[in-house]
């Protein structure tokens, strides 16, 4: 396949690795446009949905998204999963099955797809995910109305639809799944919360439940995270399955990797990033990542981002 010009120009869609609290060091994978999304999620770290669609298309040229994939794990990245993630839905690019496909053939390294689970209706796109390796899908709702609250679906997506489409893919699917729940205080976080949701897990059936809440800047200001005690209390509900995502801290040696300033903000424009998040992921000191951010806040490039006691770096909109 050659690349056209036009793809060329749109950017770099690799990024990390970045430490997340599911997959351990994660190499991302951006197979769509920023911020385009079937979902305008209320806790979405990205901020508001730019482009909320139910379009299937390349929106990036697959050979774009591979070559570059190649050329970074030639430079010898160490990396405990590859996560098809990063700017919105992934599976919205209808070659995602061509990218999975390609990504085992060339590495040893698990792919992990984080989803929205909103396309799991359609069968095609279910028999294009099952080469991943686990598949991390997310159920935020057990009813329409609060689907429509917390993520705030493109018109064409019913919550009842989606469900199906959930159990359909587990009763296919032979890898891991881990379902997500995020919890948000004072809409969806307490105990008669978690006894319905617990219908629902149990019809799904899950290998594993992650129970998840606000940590970084989200798209509303008054998204407030669930207490430690409401989602311990998820957890006794839903069962031993279930658990609570804790902060990443696995310990990295440092090394004298080059620093460069493109891939700051090649991570943080995915997702607000603290200055540990930053080095750790980078594989660099903190006192090179903290210089290198003071010039790109100079340059007016990132901007900075107070979430309870800790400090995130978020890139500016080019707009």
């Amino acid at each position: 396949m050659i690349l056209k010009k036009s793809d060329k120009k749109k950017g770099k869609f690799i990024y990390g690795p970045v430490p997340s609290r599911r997959l351990g060091l994660s190499l991302g994978v951006d197979t769509i446009l920023n911020n385009t999304c079937s979902y305008d999620c209320i806790y979405c770290q990205l901020g508001r949905t730019l482009k909320k669609t139910f379009k299937r298309k390349p929106y990036v040229c697959a050979e774009l998204i591979l070559r570059q994939l190649y050329d970074k794990l030639d430079e010898g990245i160490n990396a405990d999963y590859i996560t098809l993630a990063g700017s919105g839905e992934p599976a919205l690019n209808s070659k995602i099955g061509l990218i999975i496909g390609n990504i085992k053939k060339h590495t040893k390294i698990p792919v992990a797809v984080i989803t929205n689970s909103s396309f799991f209706s359609w069968k095609h796109v279910r028999e294009s995910m099952m080469e991943a390796d686990v598949i991390l899908p997310s159920l935020d709702a057990y009813n329409q109305s609060m689907f429509e609250k917390i993520n705030r679906p493109h018109k064409d997506i019913l919550f009842d639809t989606m469900l199906e489409g959930i159990v359909s893919f587990k009763n296919e699917y032979k890898n891991a799944i881990w379902l997500e729940i995020f919890i948000i205080n004072g809409i969806n976080a307490n105990e008669a919360d978690a006894i319905k949701f617990k219908q629902l897990t149990d019809i799904i059936a899950p290998h594993k439940i992650h129970i998840n809440t606000v940590m970084r800047p989200s798209a509303e200001k008054n998204v407030q995270p669930a207490t430690y005690a409401q989602m311990n209390r998820f957890c006794e509900i839903l069962g031993k399955k279930a658990q609570v995502i804790v902060p990443f801290n696995k310990l990295i040696k440092k090394s004298q990797v080059k620093y460069v300033e493109e891939d700051i903000l090649n991570m943080i424009k995915r997702r607000p990033c603290t200055l540990e998040d930053i080095s750790c992921g980078l594989n660099v000191g903190n006192d090179l990542i903290y210089n290198s951010i003071n010039l790109l806040i100079k340059k007016c490039k990132i901007s900075v981002v107070q979430q309870g006691t800790s400090v995130y770096y978020r890139a500016k909109s080019d707009k």
